[in-house]
This record gives structure tokens, sequence and C-alpha cells, in this order.
């Protein structure tokens, strides 16, 4: 299969020479100093565009939106309507006020912290029997029978 095969000159020349063809002369601005010529008329374009039809059309286009928005809201409305109807009516315990309980604050914070904190302290200090044939000891104790010897040297 031969192919054929394009100098990738002509590209470079087919894009230059349809640059070269938009390239126009710029026209000849005139002298600056030229007074304007009065003008005459209502000062804009009459013969190419009617003012009047385009704000008609304007107006008609605005007009069909108004009419477009308000036949879908009515729709809506309607058939929200007709949903409604078929519900069922709300019995006294949905339609009822909630009423959120009160909170349940504590009277003592600080004892109960207190109190929580003994606990605690008393668990991991104090010598107690969980299970059958288990027994808690305190921390101390524990890993100076799992070392041998104390970590304390004081003691």
């Amino acid at each position: 299969m031969s192919e054929v095969r394009k100098a990738p000159g002509g590209l470079i020349q087919a894009i230059l020479s349809g640059l070269g063809r938009r390239r126009s002369p710029a026209p000849d601005p005139g002298p600056a100093h030229w007074p304007e010529a009065p003008r005459a008329g209502p000062g804009y374009e009459t013969e190419d565009v009617d003012v009047r039809k385009t704000g008609l059309v304007m107006a008609g286009l605005a007009l069909s939106a108004l009419v477009a928005v308000g036949l879908m809201l009515w729709l809506m409305h309607a058939f929200a309507a007709g949903q409604r109807r078929e519900l069922p009516a709300l019995t006294p315990q949905q339609t009822a006020a909630l009423k959120p309980p009160p909170p349940n604050l504590q009277a003592d914070p600080y004892r109960d912290i207190a109190r929580e904190r003994a606990d605690e302290r008393g668990r991991l200090d104090g010598y107690a029997l969980t299970q059958a044939g288990r027994a808690r000891i305190p921390i101390d104790r524990a890993m100076e029978l799992v070392t041998g010897r104390p970590l304390d040297p004081a003691r």
C-alpha cells in the first residue's frame, strides 16, 4: 500500500495565503478636524429595524413567559390540592405539639466525679475476687510479681 505524502510546506503556504487575503488596506479616516454633519431624524436607523415591532415582540415574549409560569404554579397547586384530599385526616397524636423532655442535670457534679474517681482508684489499688479462681491485685504489686523485685527501691 503506498501512501501519498505531501510536503509539509503546503500547509504553511495555504495558511499564509489565507492570511494574506484577509488583509485589506485600512480605510482613510479623513481629516480629524471635519465637523460632524447635523443629524436629522430620530437618531437611529429607521429603515432596518422597526422599534415598535421589536417592542411588541419583546412584550409578547415576556407575556408568554408570565403565562407559562402562572400556568405551572396553578397546575402545581391543583395537583397538591388533589393529593391532600386523598390523604386520610391526621390523628390527634400527629397534630399534638411536641414538648421535649427536661434536661437531666446532675445535682452535684463534683461529688459524682469524686465518687467515680474513688471507685476507679479502689479497683486499681485494692484486692478483690472477680471470678471463681481469679483475683484483682494492685498494679504496683502486679509489677513486683512480674519483674521479681520491687521497682521502687524506697519500699
